[in-house]
């Protein structure tokens, strides 16, 4: 089985200012949802409004599980800074703001969410500099210059410390080593799905995938759990490390994306 390093990098990045305060904190494990907001002038007023504080701009979707799993993380962390950091949650890979907003029923999200246009998504990602892995965390200081990133999921005390070193503390980054795993959804007895199931094996080895059939209760019991689509099969779903990537339904795809998070 193959494994990279994904080394987080530090880069600097001026920030556009509008101004609105949307700032907003929910007691961690709560059914109670943060604001919902939408579309890029949102984002950058929420940017502006956050003029003198670390913020953290988690970059996600509903559709990746390290994702959804590291959330109660970023608001456990926002609920101990209070008002000293401002964290946001920036929804880029779900086409439709009704997925989010049904997601947000069923798995309430304590910290500001934006949702953004497939077009939207697009500009932010080039004006961030990211790649298609999610989840993708940025940190910025008080003047709008980004200090640390990180492809994938990161524990609280990376966050923790990076948001930290926004303010002007040691930020402690360390090297994560990243092993890759495909999800391939669909029946076993399909042409697609056997394909997809060959390059996964050619990518990741024997070991390296699960194939999951929504029809099957258990299957679609471990789908849940891991927050894969229960729509749109067949499809694979590449996973590096704490990232993964969106659902894609030929081989060529699947390699296309394997070769974009080497």
């Amino acid at each position: 089985m193959k494994k990279y390093l994904w080394i987080p990098l530090v880069l600097i990045l001026i920030i556009p200012v509008f101004v609105v305060s949307l700032t907003h904190h929910v007691p961690s494990g709560s059914s109670v949802n943060g604001i919902l907001v939408t579309g890029i002038a949102s984002l950058d007023s929420i940017l502006a409004a956050s003029a003198g504080k670390p913020v953290l701009i988690n970059f996600w979707a509903t559709w990746c599980g390290p994702c959804v799993r590291e959330l109660p993380l970023l608001e456990e962390l926002s609920l101990e800074l209070g008002e000293d950091a401002v964290f946001i949650a920036v929804d880029l890979g779900d086409p439709e703001l009704s997925t989010v907003e049904i997601f947000r029923e069923n798995n309430p999200v304590g910290i500001t969410v934006v949702w953004l246009s497939s077009e939207e998504a697009r500009l932010v990602s080039d004006r961030y500099e990211l790649t298609d892995a999610l989840p993708f965390t940025v940190i910025l200081n008080g003047q709008g210059e980004e200090t640390a990133r990180a492809i994938g999921a990161r524990s609280s005390e990376w966050f923790a410390s990076a948001v930290d070193g926004a303010s002007g503390g040691a930020v402690a980054l360390v090297e994560e080593e990243a092993e890759v795993h495909i999800y391939i959804v669909g029946s076993a007895d399909d042409e697609a799905v056997a394909a997809l199931v060959t390059e996964a094996v050619a990518i990741a080895g024997s070991d390296g995938f699960d194939l999951l059939d929504p029809t099957v209760p258990e299957d679609s019991a471990a789908m849940a759990e891991v927050y894969l689509p229960g729509s749109g099969w067949p499809y694979a779903q590449l996973c590096v490390g704490g990232a993964c990537n969106r659902p894609v339904g030929t081989p060529g795809e699947l390699r296309f994306a394997y070769e974009s998070m080497r």
